[in-house]
């Protein structure tokens, strides 16, 4: 079902809209929060908090696009998740990719670099300076927390491809943020 159809059954406040939204985003938003909390009960729960999250902020939202919207919630409901649990246990995955961009990025924690507006429109330029391909590695492993194994078999190459190539990425990208001044030599 198209992303129109579905804000209108959700601005409609008719059910229908989120069985369409879970059939639609429902296996990215799993697999996502998945990736961040490690835990497939932990993630389905995430996922259904989405959802209500979705519900109750449409109306008055009417986000567009619609996809970026659900998976931001989905992503930050799975975050949120994960820094309450963090207290307990550490998650390896999605802690993993934190860790990695944290290696490259100095000054403050990651999660409260990603959410500092003017730092994510500087890292929104980078990417808009990157090839497709990349721009898509990039995001898949950082924003959606995909595993480096499974990245390579749908990339078609080796583990240690796609991990050079992340680093090479992550290393422009420190060059590139410190060239706009967030960081000092």
């Amino acid at each position: 079902m198209e992303d129109g159809k579905i804000l209108s059954l959700l601005l409609s406040r008719l059910e229908a809209g989120l069985d369409a939204l879970a059939k639609k985003y429902g296996p990215r938003l799993l697999r996502t929060a998945r990736n961040i909390l490690g835990q497939a009960q932990d993630a389905e729960e995430a996922v259904n908090d989405t959802y209500l999250a979705v519900w109750n902020a449409i109306p008055p939202a009417r986000p567009d696009p619609l996809s970026g919207y659900v998976y931001r919630v989905g992503r930050n409901v799975a975050l949120k998740r994960l820094r309450s649990d963090r207290a307990q246990k550490r998650h390896g995955g999605y802690q993993l990719c934190l860790e990695e961009l944290a290696e490259h990025l100095s000054g403050g924690s990651l999660e409260e670099l990603w959410e500092a507006k003017e730092l994510g429109q500087a890292i929104d330029r980078f990417l808009a300076g990157q090839s497709a391909a990349n721009r898509r590695l990039f995001l898949r492993r950082y924003w959606f927390g995909d595993r480096v194994k499974d990245l390579a078999r749908e990339e078609g190459t080796t583990e240690g491809a796609v991990s050079a190539r992340l680093a090479r990425m992550r290393e422009s990208l420190k060059a590139y943020l410190t060239q706009e001044g967030y960081y000092g030599t």
